[in-house]
């Protein structure tokens, strides 16, 4: 028998990524599964020759962390029901680096992602993390569509 016993959910917070946790929900109250959900940050880097701003960028990936930290804790708060196992992670990187790296350190079972996130025209600029991660999983990736998104056959 398949078991699903440790599921990584990826988010970015928007209304496709949480449709996908609410189907690793309901996939993690069936299995008795464990839930890890992560958020991921691209650091803002720092030009070569910054002597003309005064911009800390390093200030700046500590407060996005700190936010992704609270909105984690809310949206477990919020949408996960009381006893079920999670976990939340805010990590520094490309996404679907990040998100290959912790299916491989905790042993996932399984992944499920949405298959949009924030915006199309960074889809077309760097290509679908859901795309990247599919083809280079270590497990099985459950991609899940927004209903808007879905084609309706005549």
């Amino acid at each position: 028998m398949v078991a699903f016993k440790e599921i990584i959910v990826p988010t970015d917070f928007s209304e496709h990524s949480l449709r996908a946790l609410d189907y690793a929900i309901e996939i993690a109250d069936k299995f008795h599964s464990r839930l890890e959900i992560i958020y991921v940050i691209e650091p803002l880097l720092q030009a070569a020759d910054v002597s003309w701003t005064t911009v800390d960028f390093e200030q700046l990936n500590l407060a996005h962390k700190e936010s992704a930290q609270k909105q984690l804790a809310q949206l477990v708060e919020e949408r996960i029901p009381k006893g079920m196992e999670v976990q939340t992670k805010t990590l520094f990187g490309k996404p679907f680096v990040e998100i290959l790296k912790a299916a491989k350190a905790n042993n996932a079972d399984l992944i499920v992602m949405a298959t949009h996130g924030r915006g199309a025209i960074s889809h077309i600029l760097m290509g679908s993390t859901a795309e990247k991660v599919v083809r280079k999983a270590p497990c099985p990736v459950l991609t899940v569509k927004h209903p808007k998104h879905i084609f309706a056959m005549p």
